[in-house]
């Protein structure tokens, strides 16, 4: 950073980023600005899905970025869509996933695979925010062994199995399934497919997973399907290029939200240490802090432009596969660091829910084992260096 005399304005290390904003993004940010810190921890403290925020959301015309304008959508790439991202958490956490659920998926999986009637059928409702989707790939033999565990079946027009940690599945009126058509080869990715079932088609039950993350508040559920019908199926080589779209963009978005999600919280961590005293001197004076914050929040902006750079090149139609992963990985770890710190500026109040902090600490954690644990991520990594696999 550069000195500057104490009578300038300070230079900010979370900078903005350079190049003209989507129209979006300054709509997110009229939103938050109707969301007090106070109102953003009783969202996170609920244990059940924030309609009102998603309703916020499509009042503020957010759930059409992204989808043709023939549809009733707004054009957006992704930079824009993580730009959205890293607003909204920046207030609510990772509830930002309340924007992200359905846009992240379903919106480009029905703009690759569906044909114009379905597309015609489903899309403008999305985009006007008056349906909701979630996404049904994990199976309980599996987790980061995608296609080795994908044993839910496709089968004349109906699908059965079951799918665990289906986030946002109760509060959802359609689920996208990964499936594998029946007759096809196990493990790999033959024959893969997607159905997209109602989420009351007889057949289909939920059961709740316990979970204290944030997924609390969306709930994120285990989905049993017995011969479930169908409503639309998607099958055929498209099916992959998809599927890899919608995780790379998901790896994207990630790293948006937790990097807003974390400078909230050192937002209200720094706000309380510079008005609290401890031994005469304000808590922000403390050098030994002062180190923590400066290292976590190096490394934080560090992760963030990163993220941006892989974004803007699959934007420009380069592949960042890789890139994606390990976007997700080091923003991952520089958040969560951060959050960490904003609870110890704190102290003992930052372990409570008065603190406003602890549940973006909290939430950040899952984000280390999903979508992608960090793990196979540093094995992704370990490929593209020409080494052994195990």
């Amino acid at each position: 950073m550069t000195l500057v005399p104490s009578a300038a304005p300070a230079e900010q290390v979370l900078e903005p980023l350079d190049g003209p904003e989507h129209d979006a993004v300054n709509r997110a940010r009229e939103l938050v600005a109707r969301i007090d810190d106070e109102t953003a921890a009783d969202l996170a403290a609920r244990t059940e899905f924030p309609a009102d925020l998603w309703d916020w959301v499509a009042e503020h015309d957010l759930h059409r970025v992204g989808i043709a304008e023939e549809y009733g959508g707004e054009p957006a790439d992704i930079v824009a869509k993580m730009r959205i991202a890293e607003v909204l958490a920046e207030r609510v956490g990772v509830l930002a996933w309340v924007w992200g659920i359905s846009n992240c998926f379903a919106a480009p999986l029905l703009a690759a695979l569906a044909d114009e009637p379905t597309r015609k059928e489903l899309l403008p409702g999305l985009a006007a925010g008056r349906r909701r989707f979630a996404f049904g790939v994990t199976e309980p033999g599996g987790g980061s062994d995608l296609f080795g565990a994908l044993d839910t079946t496709l089968d004349d027009g109906r699908v059965s199995g079951r799918k665990r940690y289906c986030t946002a599945a109760a509060s959802a009126d359609h689920l996208f399934l990964l499936v594998r058509e029946a007759g096809a080869p196990a493990g790999g990715t033959s024959g893969l497919a997607f159905a997209l079932v109602r989420t009351d088609a007889p057949g289909l039950s939920m059961s709740r997973v316990p979970t204290p993350s944030f997924a609390s508040s969306f709930g994120t559920y285990e989905v049993d399907l017995d011969g479930v019908a169908v409503d639309h199926a998607f099958t055929g080589p498209a099916v992959k290029a998809a599927l890899r779209t919608v995780l790379v963009e998901e790896r994207l978005l990630i790293p948006a939200i937790v990097v807003g999600a974390a400078h909230g919280a050192l937002r209200r961590g720094l706000a309380y240490a510079a008005r609290r005293t401890a031994f005469g001197t304000r808590v922000d004076s403390y050098q030994a802090l002062q180190h923590q914050v400066a290292d976590a929040v190096m490394d934080l902006e560090t992760a963030r432009h990163y993220a941006y750079a892989m974004a803007r090149r699959w934007a420009a139609g380069a592949p960042v596969t890789v890139g994606a992963d390990v976007a997700k990985s080091r923003s991952v770890d520089a958040a969560q660091r951060v959050a960490d710190v904003a609870v110890q500026l704190m102290g003992g109040i930052g372990f409570t829910r008065w603190g406003g902090v602890e549940h973006v600490w909290r939430d950040l954690r899952a984000f280390r084992l999903a979508p992608i644990t960090e793990e196979l991520v540093r094995n992704r990594v370990a490929r593209t260096l020409g080494m052994g696999r195990d």
